[in-house]
């Protein structure tokens, strides 16, 4: 009995699902409750935070900060100055991360966790934002704010005629953001709207001060982080600098640090430069006014950034019991199970815990506050590693046992030949057997979630199961080996073009290695190609950027190439007509950036391409289609790549028909499949040039759509060249409904060694857009082959009748479609 596509569909979603529940499932505690505060008069009253999107480091302090110059008459007399780093995946989750503590879940909408913040924590909150902070933050006083010129007259309108009401509160936060420099402006560069907003900043600052005159405000300068990807506000392993400046009541002032520092003044003069982390700052604020900490908060209280040691030690205090609070809660956790004792722990121990919470109240209550803050600073590191380690105490044997599973699929996708009963496989099956029965008694004493259960008992049910085949479709361990090997390699070019480029270079090579020995024009041209090809993978990529006179060439090269190679093979109106849609493309690079009608010719050229009908010039017109189609969706010189693939395949297939060794042996012609699709994927690009692509697509022959749209428009570019491939190879090899099947197993198992390789990829975190491209490899890995699957049923549909077909040579020996 072989392996059906449903079966092999619910094992792959299986161990797709395995993925979430190592690294995705929540992991924030329950059952936690905020500490309660030691002071009855905090350092300050009132905090104003201004977020400026958009400020960046290089803006603020080029030239001596001569760009702010409003902003510097503050940190020059009073307050700290600093940069805050913080990794992300979007711009919202810089303002998560600074006003929670901690970074954003990214299955959020799925978990629906309510982000606990410094707002929550507050007596009152009054904010002036956009609409998307306005659905994370919710104040008492929330408006939705666009212009930066109606925010700062909202807020101005909103203290003079409210301030008298607000003269004895306390915990009280007001949020202004200024959006201008991300904004749009015609009127305005980006250095005009700068200095309007830092001089509306400090007008901000004197009405507070004027209408709030007891000297108990705070004041926070801070940014988010409003670009994308692999922009320049970006470090290499992707954080994100941001400036901050801190001033006001309670914020220590002190103009020489040993440490970082930069140049403030023309004079020369130097201030000291604080580098924090993001989460800290939330922890800065929180000690300013008094409050305690949010539940889930991970920064710990920088030391020297508050004015006094008592109010000092009162923060680090509150932090240090949150951060209590957090471990305690894991590791009761974690101690609900029976066995509990007989595994692995943490060298911090619940009596350690608790002799340092008697420890810091003994030191609180004798007023030894300097002591406090050191005890209490080198005892929370050692908290957060205990929270993290029982946290994710079974994220290593998750990641094994998905591991496991992963090869106990490939165990099943091997096959077993009917009949074969050896001892050997009966004592590996009682083992199973056993491992599968102990573990069940484990995960039932241990009281592991059951979630975290299933993964760790699918490891014996995969190899408990054995697909059973005939002796001619069973899979060797030689074969087994070798598609390890060529898995690996084809991963690799998943980080690297140039090597994916060597790979397929040695691929073709060896597999046509009898061709040699012919020595026919044929074959030199084809090593020509092929040449060509490895070439072009060190050249930089395509995708994701605009270079017009590459495209012209390419759109040319499309149009003319079925009139020069062969003109008997492709009937001359679709020839004609082709090339009038190309001509319309390349009228559209040269004059106009938004060409209406050939949108529309665009529009109505795919759904003629796709649209089910009797082709009768067969694959020969399919495949100038699908070639005058991918025009049409680039920007650069993909259309040359593409063509000179489909060109060297062409050859290469004739090459083994003229010698009569042919690709119709089932594992070759799976790995010509992965390494094509692989070669057609990454050496026009890689993931990241997909977001810039984004951008560049207005400029393509459809132009630029919703959302939806440019997201379909997108994965048929990227499908499209794999699909012409495949067209190729389906028309040139015998590949029944039976082959089919078998070719599929055998793709399978090799993107299942690529799997295991991007699982213990992934990082712990997904807090960056570099740890969520390690996730889409491991997605793009499971999915290709039910996609090429899917890929090749199209091709053989499209084609109809003229599967097998023989592609007709010129007369001077050069294989076109």
């Amino acid at each position: 009995m072989g392996i059906t596509y449903w079966y092999a569909c619910a094992v792959q979603l299986l161990l797709l699902f395995s993925v979430y529940v190592i690294y995705f499932r929540r992991t924030l505690l329950s059952g936690l409750e905020p500490q309660k505060p030691l002071l009855e008069k905090p350092p300050a009253n009132r905090l104003v935070i201004f977020a400026v999107d958009g400020l960046n480091v290089e803006s603020f302090f080029e030239q001596r900060c001569r760009n702010v110059p409003h902003l510097k008459q503050i940190f020059l007399h009073q307050g700290l100055v600093g940069i805050s780093r913080a990794r992300v995946t979007n711009r919202c989750d810089t303002f998560t991360t600074l006003f929670s503590g901690c970074h954003k879940d990214v299955l959020e909408a799925v978990h629906r966790i309510p982000i606990d913040t410094i707002f929550n924590r507050s007596d009152s909150s009054h904010a002036w934002c956009s609409a998307e902070l306005k659905e994370n933050f919710q104040g008492d006083n929330t408006k939705k704010i666009v212009l930066d010129e109606w925010t700062f007259r909202a807020v101005k309108t909103h203290i003079l005629i409210a301030s008298h009401h607000m003269q004895n509160l306390t915990g009280q936060v007001f949020f202004i953001q200024a959006q201008g420099l991300n904004l749009p402006n015609l009127y305005r560069t980006y250095q005009q709207h700068l200095n309007y907003t830092q001089r509306a900043i400090w007008e901000t600052y004197n009405i507070f001060e004027r209408a709030f005159q007891d000297q108990r405000t705070a004041y926070l300068l801070t940014s988010r982080h409003v670009g994308s990807p692999g922009d320049n506000n970006t470090s290499n392993n992707g954080e994100v600098q941001m400036p901050f400046v801190l001033w006001g009541a309670g914020v220590a002032n002190c103009s020489t640090q040993p440490g970082r520092s930069f140049v403030a003044t023309e004079e020369g003069q130097r201030l000291p430069l604080h580098v924090l982390d993001a989460k800290q700052l939330v922890s800065v604020m929180s000690g300013l006014l008094g409050l305690p900490l949010p539940m889930y908060n991970r920064g710990q209280l920088p030391a020297g950034l508050l004015n006094t040691s008592f109010h000092e030690a009162h923060a680090t205090y509150l932090n240090a019991l949150q951060f209590v609070n957090l471990a305690q809660t894991a590791l009761g956790r974690h101690q609900r199970g029976l066995l509990t004792k007989l595994l692995p722990s943490h060298k911090l121990s619940d009596v350690n815990i608790h002799k340092f919470v008697s420890t810091a109240d003994s030191m609180w209550h004798q007023q030894r506050y300097i002591t406090l803050t050191e005890y209490c600073s080198s005892f929370m590191p050692k908290l957060l590693e205990l929270t993290d380690y029982y946290v994710h105490y079974y994220r290593q044997a998750l990641l094994w046992a998905s591991a496991f599973a992963f090869l106990g699929w490939v165990h099943q996708l091997r096959g077993t030949k009917a009949g074969s009963q050896s001892v050997l496989n009966l004592i590996f099956e009682a083992l199973v057997r056993l491992v599968f029965f102990l573990l069940i008694i484990f995960v039932l004493l241990q009281r592991v979630p059951w979630l975290v259960s299933g993964i760790l008992l699918l490891p014996t049910l995969l190899w408990s199961y054995k697909g059973v085949f005939h002796e001619e479709y069973l899979i060797s361990y030689r074969q087994l080996i070798m598609f390890m090997l060529f898995s690996i390699c084809c991963f690799v070019g998943f980080f690297f073009r140039s090597f994916i480029g060597l790979i397929y270079f040695g691929f073709a090579c060896y597999h046509n290695r009898s061709a040699f020995a012919q020595r026919s024009p044929i074959c030199v041209i084809w090593v020509l190609l092929l040449c060509a090809l490895t070439a072009l993978s060190w050249l930089p990529p395509a995708l994701g950027y605009w270079q017009g006179n590459w495209l012209l060439g390419s759109l040319f090269i499309t149009a003319v190439r079925p009139f020069i190679c062969s003109p008997q093979q492709i009937k001359r109106r679709y020839c004609i007509f082709n090339g009038l849609v190309l001509l319309l493309a390349g009228l559209h690079v040269l004059f106009s950036s938004q060409a209406c009608l050939l949108q529309l010719i665009a529009r109505a050229f795919a759904c003629y391409v796709f649209f089910p009908r009797q082709r009768r010039d067969g694959a020969k017109q399919l495949l100038f289609d699908l070639c005058t189609l991918y025009a049409l969706l680039s920007t650069s010189y993909e259309p040359l790549v593409i063509q000179l693939l489909a060109m060297e395949l062409q050859l290469q297939l004739r090459l083994n028909q003229d010698i009569g060794t042919g690709i119709n042996r089932k594992s070759t012609l799976a790995m010509y499949i992965l390494i094509y699709s692989c070669y057609s994927l990454f050496v026009i690009g890689n993931i990241d040039a997909v977001d810039q692509f984004r951008f560049y697509m207005r400029f393509t022959g459809f132009g630029f759509y919703s959302t939806l749209i440019n997201g379909l428009l997108i994965t048929i570019k990227i499908l499209l060249p794999i699909f012409l491939l495949l067209c190729i190879i389906c028309a040139n090899c015998n590949m029944t409904w039976l082959s089919r099947r078998h070719i599929f197993c055998r793709l399978l198992i090799m993107c299942n060694f690529m799997a295991i390789i991007a699982l213990f990829r992934i990082r712990s975190e997904i807090i960056s857009w570099q740890d969520l491209v390690r996730v889409i490899h491991f997605f793009i890995v499971q999915g290709l082959p039910f996609l090429l699957l899917v890929l090749c049923q199209l091709a053989h549909y499209m084609l109809g009748d003229h599967r097998r077909e023989n592609f007709q040579l010129p007369k001077w020996n050069v294989p076109i479609y």
